[in-house]
Parts: C-alpha cells; sequence; structure tokens
C-alpha cells in the first residue's frame, strides 16, 4: 500500500465514522447544537415507559380474544368480523421490544459500571475525541501524540493535534470546543 492510500484510506475510515455520529447526533437528543432538543436519560426512560410501553400494554391486553366482542355491534347480526389483530399485535410487539432495548441501554448507562460519571453528551465528545485519535495512532503508527503546548495568552493547548482534533470535532458536532480534557483523557487511553 502506498503512503498515499494509506491517507486516503485514514480520511475515508475517519470520514465514514464521523458521519455515523453526526447522524447519532442529529437523530437523538443530547447537548449539540445539531441536536433536536436534550434531554437526560433518565427522562428518556419514563417518556418510553409512559408513551410507548404502558399505551402497548393497554392495547394489547384491549385485543386479547376475550374482549373481540367489543368490536361488535348486534345491528351487525353477527355478520361482520373484527380486522386480523395478527398483524396490530405483531407490529406492536416489535416497537415493545425496540423500547425495552433501549430502556435497557439507557439502564445501563444511569446506574451502571459508569452511572452518573458521564452524561450522554460527554459520552459522545469523548467518543469523537477517541475516533480521532485511535485513527491517527492505527494508521500512522510512528507519529507522536501530543497533546500541543499550552498557551497563556490563548488558554488552550495549541498543535497540531489538537487542532485536528478541535476541527474533526467541529465538522462531526457542529460546536467548536477545546477539548483539552478530553484530548489528555483519551491520549492515555490510547
Amino acid at each position: 500500500m502506498s503512503e498515499d492510500d494509506g491517507f486516503s484510506n485514514f480520511w475515508e475510515r475517519l470520514r465514514d465514522e464521523c458521519l455515523k455520529i453526526r447522524r447519532g447526533i442529529e437523530t437523538s437528543p443530547n447537548g449539540f447544537h445539531l441536536a433536536p432538543f436534550d434531554i437526560s436519560l433518565t427522562k428518556r426512560k419514563t417518556w418510553l415507559q409512559r408513551q410507548i410501553i404502558n399505551p402497548i400494554e393497554t392495547l394489547e391486553a384491549a385485543l386479547a380474544p376475550e374482549n373481540t366482542p367489543h368490536f361488535s355491534h348486534w345491528e351487525h347480526f353477527g355478520d361482520i368480523r373484527p380486522p386480523s389483530r395478527e398483524p396490530l399485535l405483531a407490529a406492536l410487539a416489535e416497537l415493545r421490544k425496540e423500547a425495552d432495548l433501549l430502556q435497557s441501554d439507557f439502564e445501563e448507562e444511569i446506574s451502571g459500571e459508569v452511572a452518573g460519571k458521564i452524561s450522554h453528551t460527554n459520552e459522545i465528545r469523548h467518543y469523537v475525541v477517541y475516533v480521532c485519535l485511535s485513527e491517527l495512532r492505527e494508521c500512522y503508527p510512528d507519529l507522536k501524540l501530543s497533546r500541543g503546548n499550552w498557551d497563556k495568552k490563548l488558554k488552550v493547548a495549541t498543535g497540531a493535534i489538537p487542532d485536528f482534533v478541535r476541527r474533526v470535532f467541529f465538522e462531526t458536532t457542529g460546536n467548536h470546543e477545546q477539548l483539552d480534557g478530553p484530548i489528555q483523557r483519551n491520549m492515555k487511553a490510547i
């Protein structure tokens, strides 16, 4: 593989990963400007329970075979059969499965091993930084990853690596941030 191929491969992989992250930011609640809105995982879990899971349980109970008479009227003289409920029940089961999986993910983040230690917005922030640094490390293993130098006037670390990470972060999230802490923590992890 030529150096140009490696460079092209690096940018393609980084772009693809950052586009996935951006789609996640644009379609889910979080604290970035591109997000539809921001809401805590606890509130999202409660919303799913009240707005999706509880109504599904109510509908499933209402559609049970013993409730079929509720869909008939005597003036139809038994000629009208209720429509098949199987497709509706299957769709409700699929929606319930999706809601349960989300609630399980939320619960793990709310009360799991790292509970309360990092919000989902911070989790995204650290993940973008991690992706930048790990792609650099993988494609350019001889490149010295540096946090840069502290600029007392700007009160920010400056250098090629932090500037690169900040630019990728901005393009991915729509937010311009210093990221000194996430860069430092992720450099230790890589």
